[in-house]
């Protein structure tokens, strides 16, 4: 005999009767199937559910009752909480209430009294069931859509690398070849007995030569932070990485920085495992992130840093680390793009906007993710998800997935069929 899969007793059921003796009975007789809650008016009900909204998947009610009607407490409760399922108790003299009910959505369907209770709890399980199998449809759909999210990001941001990549290769090769004929212009001066003083203006070419110079510079600088964006082959990733000390290094390196612009830094280290990885390059990314966070980050700003124990979405053990902060937020368009190339979070022309990236690409190849949101004081919130062994890939969850889909769809089509 097949296990039921239902837990009729995950979300509770109000029963609500202006007759004591009715409620009472009800409650003895299906508290043993339902996690019964009765209440002897509408007013009385309204506040055991309102005080805990999320509690309930079901509320019955009898249609005549003082005060409030059966009607009007199941159109509140709609109002507050349309996936609870609600039922309406009518005697045949109440039936034309019950239809406009139905017609009007305020409830799931209604009962004759007096009910009959083994037929009444066939329908109270159906019931139930409807309100689970719609709850595991509804998280189903948001795992999905994250998923997709998550992936859509990812492959922009790898196509992006490779792009970044091909680029500065082609701009390195023309740069160096400019900044060859720069070097040599002095002397190619001096070979033409040309001396600079005679110039009629020998200042502008002396600030031309070192403005040219200076942007050159700049730029290589840029195509060297491109080019040290990790790729993923060839990256060995054995090492043993305590995250607490990675964390607390890279504080120390960027401590200079913090306290000029007297930025207090909370590290709140919890009791986490080593885990496997490359050190050098995740030391990199910590340091990219806090280099990131000190040049957004106001003066007298805060930044909290925490690490501990995490499961990710598939299952897998690992170590997180989230950090927050309360500088310039980031707009619901700005989390799409918060780790694109040369974004930046405020207008900081000292800042390429590429240390998010390199950081998560970094993450990316330890098989980890990281994501970006508001923080609770309104700045950012950053939150890096590294399982404890890098080499071990997430595993492919389509197929685990599609047969939780395919179970939905089937149950759903039972109840429906059934109802």
């Amino acid at each position: 005999m097949m296990n039921n899969p239902y837990d009729y007793k995950q979300f509770g059921l109000l029963y609500v009767d202006d007759e004591a003796q009715t409620a009472s009975n009800f409650k003895a007789y299906f508290s043993d199937t339902f996690d019964v809650e009765v209440a002897t008016s509408g007013e009385q009900a309204w506040e055991i559910f309102s005080a805990n909204k999320n509690r309930f998947a079901i509320v019955m009610s009898d249609q005549r009752m003082p005060g409030s009607s059966g009607v009007e407490l199941l159109e509140k409760v709609r109002a507050t909480n349309p996936r609870v399922l609600r039922i309406l108790a009518t005697a045949y003299s109440d039936i034309e209430a019950a239809i406009a009910a139905v017609n009007n959505g305020a409830i799931y369907r209604y009962v004759h009294k007096p009910w009959d209770p083994p037929t009444l709890e066939i329908e109270l399980k159906r019931g139930m069931e409807f309100f689970l199998v719609q709850r595991e449809r509804d998280f189903l759909m948001r795992e999905k859509m994250s998923a997709l999210q998550r992936m859509m990001v990812t492959d922009r941001l790898l196509s992006l690398g490779i792009f970044a990549a091909g680029l500065n290769h082609h701009l390195r090769n023309s740069l160096t070849a400019v900044k060859t004929f720069l070097d040599l212009a002095p002397f190619q001066l001096q070979s033409e007995n040309i001396d600079i003083n005679n110039l009629r203006n020998p200042n502008y070419w002396r600030d031309f030569y070192t403005t040219v110079q200076g942007q050159i510079c700049k730029v290589v600088g840029l195509l060297q932070e491109i080019n040290d964006i990790p790729q993923p082959q060839g990256t060995p990733l054995a090492d043993t990485v305590a995250l607490n000390d990675v964390v607390q290094k890279a504080y120390e390196s960027r401590r200079g920085a913090f306290d000029e612009k007297k930025i207090e830094v909370r590290i709140e280290p919890g009791e986490i495992p080593q885990i496997t990885g490359n050190q050098p390059l995740l030391e990199k990314a910590l340091n990219l992130l806090l280099a990131d966070e000190s040049a957004n980050v106001p003066h007298s700003g805060k930044v909290t840093i925490k690490t501990s124990p995490a499961t990710d979405s598939s299952g897998r053990q690992g170590v997180s680390i989230e950090l927050s902060d309360n500088g310039p937020g980031l707009s619901a368009s700005n989390l799409n793009c918060v780790f694109d190339p040369f974004f930046v979070r405020k207008d900081n022309p000292s800042e390429y906007g590429l240390n998010l990236l390199t950081c998560f690409f970094v993450v990316h190849h330890h098989s980890g993710s990281m994501t970006a949101d508001r923080s609770s004081e309104g700045g950012a919130h950053f939150k890096i998800f590294l399982p404890l062994d890098a080499r071990e890939s997430a595993p492919r969850q389509e197929e685990a997935f599609l047969e939780r889909v395919f179970e939905l769809e089937k149950a759903w089509e039972k109840i429906l069929i059934n109802g």
